[in-house]
């Protein structure tokens, strides 16, 4: 089993044997909206924020922590299902990875807002793979719509709605 509790302002997370775990913000910063606003967030509820970048996507304007790797298919992710642990919080859209980390215990927040845990993770990798086999089959699938002010809002009003429901 596992516990959050409130500690001197500090989400912790305990682990089955009750050592304390710092829960932690990992993001899949290549294609990740936002961070900025996911940065004041996360200094709100005082909880470390990592980044993960390749080197084809550095950015020097980023407050937090930003870890690179190789520029590569799949680079970002490897380097965080390696970093993951129980208790952490990873921002994605990426549902393979989803996959995943969740088994490793994190909870997972589409950019979009929506939440994917072990309910609905199938569901997911089942359309991404239908998804694939269309264009793989040339047909024209269309992508996600240009995101909006509001969709912005939503996601960050998620993350908050989880921030909070795990203090």
């Amino acid at each position: 089993w596992t516990s959050w509790w409130f500690y001197w302002g500090n989400l912790k997370h305990c682990d089955s044997y009750g050592f304390e775990i710092d829960m932690r913000l990992l993001i899949d910063g290549d294609a990740c909206p936002q961070k900025e606003q996911i940065y004041e967030i996360s200094q709100k509820y005082q909880i470390q924020m990592i980044v993960f970048l390749d080197y084809a996507h550095v950015s020097n304007l980023m407050k937090c922590e930003v870890r690179y790797c190789e520029i590569g298919k799949d680079s970002v992710d490897l380097m965080i299902i390696n970093e993951v642990k129980d208790g952490d919080i990873v921002i994605t859209q990426d549902y393979g990875l989803a996959s995943l980390v969740i088994v490793k215990g994190a909870k997972v927040l589409h950019t979009s807002g929506k939440f994917i845990h072990g309910g609905n993770i199938d569901e997911l990798l089942m359309s991404r793979y239908v998804g694939y086999k269309e264009r793989s089959r040339n047909k024209h699938v269309k992508g996600p719509k240009k995101r909006t002010y509001n969709d912005n809002l939503y996601f960050l009003s998620q993350l908050e709605k989880l921030l909070e429901n795990e203090s």
